[in-house]
């Protein structure tokens, strides 16, 4: 059954799982729901779903099977859900709304197209805050200082739904202002970015799902899981490539988009130069402000998985 099926699947599962939640949530938002309202109302269903799916359809048996790191995506996600990502999002938009305040004279710039259907603005506001974080994210695998935190991340032996919130709290605060900060400096209101956040958070998950999934031309927009997972690679010459967080717009046009067409993504993932990076949650916090320590725990022999 799954043979006949998984060719559908693959093409179908991400367009309308995504476009089902999104639309929900505009539909929402434009009825007066409160945003945090429409948000949870439309991403958890999608979230449930992938999780499903994952049992159903996933890419790699493998990664469906906890390889020493299950415990510490949950205290991360754990951490990013219930603490961090609002601390991040009110220093983000409180700093951006005191710069707008002091450009302006009062409230925001007023360079935002309130009159613009929602869904447009959540198309500008899309394009608009990728391009910093576009920046923000390659100058985290390019910077001594930054790619410190931006390690925990890739430090993730496979990809599935779980970590997808695998990040340092520097990394957030980093990525928070690059995307939420612009947008409220320019005068986006709280409905489209709460949109954004929906769309970051959908997004997210599905690009780090354990799926068979095929998006064809629609590889040239979002910068999903066929792309992120060479993001992922233990190579740096395949990893340093696709920086969006969410489209993948800005890598074509830098000339950082990478996906070849004559061989699959690895298997076997992480950071290869650091095979020693530390797996508890904790220590991953630790672990860019004792660096040296990781990097001579490195010159070590990797230990087997499995």
């Amino acid at each position: 059954m799954r043979g006949k099926l998984e060719p559908l699947f693959a093409v179908a599962f991400f367009p309308l799982v995504f476009s089902g939640a999104l639309g929900g949530a505009l539909v929402a938002l434009e009825r007066g729901v409160d945003p945090l309202v429409a948000l949870l109302g439309a991403q958890l269903p999608a979230f449930a779903a992938v999780i499903a799916a994952e049992r159903v359809f996933p890419l790699h048996p493998s990664w469906n099977r906890s390889q020493g790191d299950l415990r510490t995506d949950i205290v991360h996600l754990a951490v990013t859900a219930l603490g961090v990502t609002r601390l991040v999002e009110l220093l983000a938009v409180t700093g951006a709304a005191l710069v707008a305040i002091r450009l302006a004279g009062a409230g925001d710039l007023g360079w935002w197209p309130q009159g613009w259907p929602l869904l447009a603005q959540l198309l500008l506001a899309m394009v608009a805050g990728e391009l910093l974080e576009y920046w923000v994210h390659r100058l985290q695998h390019t910077t001594d200082c930054l790619w410190r935190f931006h390690a925990v991340h890739h430090s993730a032996p496979r990809l599935y739904w779980l970590n997808a919130a695998r990040f340092h709290p520097v990394d957030l605060l980093l990525n928070g202002v690059a995307s939420s900060g612009l947008l409220v400096l320019l005068g986006a209101g709280p409905g489209v970015i709460a949109l954004r956040a929906l769309f970051s958070a959908l997004h997210g998950i599905f690009q780090h799902s354990n799926l068979v999934l095929r998006l064809g031309p629609l590889n040239w927009l979002f910068s999903m899981a066929e792309l992120h997972r060479w993001h992922h690679s233990r190579s740096l010459a395949e990893a340093n490539h696709n920086y969006g967080q969410n489209l993948i717009v800005w890598d074509v046009v830098f000339g950082t988009r990478f996906l070849p067409a004559d061989r699959e993504p690895p298997e076997r993932i992480g950071i290869g130069a650091l095979p020693g990076f530390p797996a508890g949650y904790l220590a991953q916090l630790a672990a860019p402000f004792r660096w040296a320590r990781v990097q001579r725990e490195s010159l070590a022999p990797a230990p087997r998985v499995g």
